[in-house]
């Protein structure tokens, strides 16, 4: 069509250029010209701008490539004044502005939607894991039917355990061994501290794995082992001192106790309390202090040790092999109080309770004979209910178990001999705790089993107040 329209102008110019003097001959030539170049110019699809456009999008591409090292590079900073200006190119000024883009649908100003202001730190710290919070006041009464002296009150499940505040990994809580509210007191007032004191002290209570008190009845000397893990590695500390009524007093480290020899090298001191109201030290509370500023921190733990009440369940058939016949003599005639050396003539019940930590339990039946029975393992209970299955150790066997010492003089292990498997099946985590006990394998004779409830003599203690604990 361009062609044709080239012709008609042509012919067009041509028959006027004929009727035309030949003094305008160049005139019409230029016009004809002129008109060609516009109708071509119209005909192609070509963008005269194209040049300045690549210009432009060139220096687009180097703003977005440039990201400062900034997570999210091409994107304004909003701390920045001049976020979000044209900004010009390294080595290169502008001369004329460039257009304004085209108008958009106008966005609210900056100022009007703020960076809202940061999360408050909480002044609460997250529970550490391993620890259950303290309860709150009142929550743990104890029903006025409770009786600590009935066997029956172990298997009853409307009752509030008093816990430590550690829990196992497969959620096992870690009990006291007594009806008193000391540990709960102690958990209370552990939380009032300031966040970074009690983590520090939540953390010291989970490295104990264990702890042992003896006391000389004579002196009132006073010697507290505690097996405390650091690193990969199990320290032994001992601190030693004396107890009686009165204030607290103090305990320092000492190199050897409690047959332990110490290995740990931080500082460990502290002060001793003993708690009963009659002024005894069944139970006694131990405030100790691990490590320097200003990473120290607290260690509560309560050491109980007292008599305990006994109850028997015998199997109605057993085999007739003569150790469990004789075994079974030896608590028959005890529960009859039969006027015999072979029977039970003492019971002691003891336990270590770390607030926020571990705690665990021994228990010893001493016979008028010498025949000793004793075994000891962690103080575990579900969080509802009262039944476990926990094994135990024999004392005579794993001695560095015990939580107290107990002498071995004059003492026969041939009863605890023929015992081939201890194990804790209930406890209700107010002082009552049942053991199941197999007899070794003999010969062709079944293994008779059978269980004993203890039941500590729970004596009262002081008011609980700071006053009261120092």
């Amino acid at each position: 069509m361009l062609k044709v329209l080239s012709e008609l102008v042509y012919r067009k110019n041509t028959w006027r250029f004929l009727m035309l003097p030949m003094l305008h001959k160049h005139t019409i030539i230029t016009a004809a010209l002129l008109a060609s170049l516009s109708l071509t110019a119209c005909g192609k699809k070509k963008d005269v701008f194209s040049e300045p456009k690549k210009e432009a999008t060139q220096t687009d591409s180097n703003k977005t490539s440039d990201t400062n090292d900034k997570l999210g590079g091409g994107l304004p900073d909003p701390a920045d004044p001049n976020a979000g200006k044209p900004q010009p190119l390294p080595g290169k000024q502008p001369t004329t502005p460039t257009p304004p883009p085209p108008p958009k649908t106008p966005e609210a100003p900056q100022t009007s939607n703020p960076t809202p202001p940061p999360a408050p730190v909480p002044t609460t710290p997250p529970p550490v894991v391993g620890t259950r919070p303290a309860p709150a006041p009142g929550t743990n009464v104890i029903p006025g039917d409770y009786n600590e002296k009935d066997p029956n009150s172990l298997n009853r499940d409307n009752l509030t355990k008093r816990m430590t505040g550690g829990v196992t990994e497969d959620g096992l809580v870690y009990t006291s061994s007594s009806t008193d509210e000391l540990l709960n007191y102690l958990r209370a007032r552990n939380e009032k501290v300031g966040y970074e004191t009690r983590r520090l002290n939540n953390e010291a209570a989970a490295s104990v794995q264990s702890a042992k008190m003896s006391v000389d009845g004579l002196s009132g000397d006073v010697i507290i082992t505690l097996k405390i893990k650091e690193g990969n590695d199990v320290k032994v500390y001992n601190v030693a001192g004396s107890s009686g009524e009165g204030a607290a007093t103090p305990v320092r480290s000492v190199r050897a106790g409690n047959g332990e020899r110490s290995t740990g090298a931080r500082a460990l001191e502290g002060t001793v309390k003993c708690v009963d109201l009659d002024g005894g030290c069944e139970t006694t509370f131990a405030r100790l202090k691990i490590g320097s500023s200003p990473t120290s921190a607290i260690i509560n733990i309560v050491f109980r040790n007292s008599s305990a009440d006994l109850f028997f369940k015998l199997p109605g058939n057993y085999s007739d092999n003569p150790e469990y016949l004789v075994l079974r003599e030896f608590m028959r005639n005890t529960y009859l109080n039969e006027n015999t050396q072979d029977k039970v003539k003492s019971v002691k019940m003891s336990s270590f309770e770390v607030v926020n930590g571990r705690s665990g339990f021994t228990v010893m039946m001493k016979g008028g004979n010498s025949e000793l029975l004793a075994f000891a393992g962690p103080l575990l209970a579900p969080e509802a209910g009262t039944g476990v299955n926990i094994p135990l150790s024999r004392i005579a066997k794993d001695q560095e178990d015990t939580l107290d010492l107990i002498s071995l003089n004059n003492t026969k292990l041939t009863y605890a001999n023929w015992i081939g498997e201890a194990r804790l099946v209930a406890n209700n985590g107010l002082g009552q705790v049942r053991l199941a006990l197999k007899m070794r394998k003999r010969a062709t004779y079944a293994q008779d089993q059978f269980a004993i409830t203890f039941m500590r003599k729970i004596k009262p203690i002081v008011d609980l107040t700071d006053d009261n604990l120092k």
